[in-house]
């Protein structure tokens, strides 16, 4: 018999991560997040995930950018980090400081 594709497949976890600004303004009633994760799908491809919506609750909404390449990704997932992170500054979210 022939391998499987899932035979070939390897995740290299050492290179995910995730980055998380958080709003919290209790006077107001808002509590609410912002998550950029890089990470491979279950077929092992890149993907960098970005998440939204209230603290607590399932995200508002989720967008999913994949790359064919680790190294792609990462210079992807840096650049868009530098952005969040300046525009969550701006909106007042702090980080939690990875």
């Amino acid at each position: 018999m022939g391998s499987s594709p899932s035979a070939d497949l390897s995740y290299d976890m050492d290179r995910w991560w995730v980055r998380e600004w958080q709003k919290i303004q209790s006077e107001e009633g808002l509590y609410r997040y912002y998550r950029l994760a890089l990470r491979q799908n279950l077929w092992g491809e890149w993907e960098l995930i970005k998440s939204w919506g209230r603290i607590g609750q399932r995200p508002t909404r989720v967008v999913a950018l994949s790359a064919a390449e680790l190294e792609h990704a990462e210079i992807l997932a840096a650049a868009l980090a530098l952005a969040v992170a300046k525009a969550r500054k701006r909106h007042d979210y702090f980080s939690d400081g990875a």
